[in-house]
């Protein structure tokens, strides 16, 4: 991929405070393929996470960010109107460990529930 850890955390953390515009990100694509650039920017989130190198409110964080820079225009025109997988997925995985599930016991944590068994199959499903 096109970043080193360090440049991955970064952005991360950029994406997370909202501190960069979606034309930067945007530009960030290699020969602008916008969406290889969400999809893989998704993994390397799901996977720092799932080794326990960035906390939740950090990738869910970041995760808002692709999911608002998916639903904006710039990416709508170039995707045809299309989010793609895996990253939909990571994103509705932290998504769901965001709040208790009616029908769970206020004991129950949404992330151990939700979160990682789906990032642990997503990451199954689409590898290193």
């Amino acid at each position: 991929g096109a970043f080193d850890k360090l440049e991955t955390l970064e952005l991360i953390k950029q994406t997370d405070e909202n501190v960069i515009s979606f034309e930067d990100f945007s530009c960030l694509s290699e020969q602008g393929d916008l969406i290889g650039l969400v999809n893989s920017f998704s993994l390397k989130i799901a996977k720092l996470y799932m080794k326990c190198e960035i906390e939740f409110e950090l990738a869910d964080g970041a995760m808002n960010y692709i999911f608002g820079f998916m639903t904006d225009d710039i990416f709508m025109n170039f995707s045809g109107n299309f989010i793609p997988s895996p990253a939909i997925d990571i994103y509705d995985a932290f998504d769901a460990g965001e709040y208790q599930h009616s029908g769970d016991s206020d004991d129950t944590c949404p992330i151990e529930k939700y979160t990682k068994p789906h990032l642990i199959e997503v990451l199954e499903t689409y590898g290193s």
